[in-house]
């Protein structure tokens, strides 16, 4: 059984458009999609509660409402938009940067098949309950663009619920959700990550092939590069929402030693150290007894 649109707001009958309005608002925010990405329960809670403002919100619609009920029918008039529906889609870091299309499951408000969208008239329709449209799970194809974040809000246009009785429908909104990457870390367009080289790339030089969020790059180590430093590759981050440009590839070098060397190769490595001697921590000497 279908509750009173009072009792969903949790107002009086004599409620003031003021008082539906704060109280559509209060609940709104409460159990709105965007907040409860994967609650089903309080989405249908949501639906339920755009519904009673609907309906409670418009003076003629109220006054059809307080006169017959739920079966107020083709009373409340076509032609009303529908609300905007609500869901969220979960997607991978390759997909973010790359864009993609998703198909997304809605619980959509729809025209009733079985009454043609007109709610019954003075019988109301057994499937919608004389509303004219019902709740169906449907599949919507949604352009991903490149560069969504966590949080994200895409609209697509006349994709959302139905209006009652043959009424334009609304908008949909999907809010995406980008998950973690093992290798690439993000901060809004720009893209963090640590590449291994060994001691050897370090020392001569070296042309390192590494990944990026969209596909592969070369990084050139310049000789003598110290374990910590960073590069900036430019334009090889993220895309921008707005279409400007593209964000940079930040890359963080950590170097690899080898262990577990032979006799041989130790002595190989005191040769090196005669002919390319260094003293990293002369200056340490200075700082002792905290002197300056």
């Amino acid at each position: 059984m279908r509750r009173d649109y009072y009792a969903v707001l949790g107002i009086a009958s004599t409620a003031g458009p003021r008082e539906v309005r704060q109280a559509y608002r209060r609940l709104a925010r409460q159990y709105s999609p965007d907040v409860n990405f994967w609650d089903e329960h309080a989405r249908s809670l949501f639906e339920e509660i755009a519904e009673a403002y609907r309906v409670l919100a418009d003076p003629a619609a109220r006054a059809m409402y307080d006169r017959f009920g739920h079966a107020a029918g083709t009373a409340l008039g076509p032609g009303r938009r529908g609300e905007d529906a609500h869901v969220a889609v979960d997607l991978t870091f390759g997909a973010a940067a790359r864009g993609t299309t998703a198909d997304v499951e809605v619980r959509r408000f729809s025209p009733c098949a079985a009454c043609s969208a007109t709610g019954g008239g003075s019988r109301p329709c057994g499937a919608c309950h004389g509303r004219g449209v019902r709740p169906v799970p449907e599949r919507v194809s949604v352009r991903i663009p490149a560069g969504v974040d966590t949080g994200t809000q895409i609209r697509v246009r006349q994709e959302g619920h139905a209006g009652p009785f043959g009424g334009p429908r609304g908008d949909l909104i999907v809010s995406t959700r980008v998950r973690e990457h093992p290798f690439f870390r993000r901060e809004g367009e720009g893209v963090y990550c640590e590449v291994p080289i060994s001691v050897w790339e370090a020392v001569r030089g070296a042309r390192v092939q590494i990944p990026t969020p969209t596909g592969e790059a070369v990084l050139v180590v310049p000789p003598g590069t110290s374990s910590g430093e960073v590069f900036r590759l430019r334009g090889q981050g993220l895309p921008r929402l707005s279409g400007d440009g593209t964000g940079d590839l930040y890359v963080r070098i950590r170097l690899e030693v080898p262990t577990g060397i032979d006799a041989r190769t130790d002595e190989l490595v005191r040769e090196l150290e005669r002919l390319a001697p260094l003293a990293p921590r002369a200056d340490l000497g200075r700082y002792a007894g905290g002197e300056e």
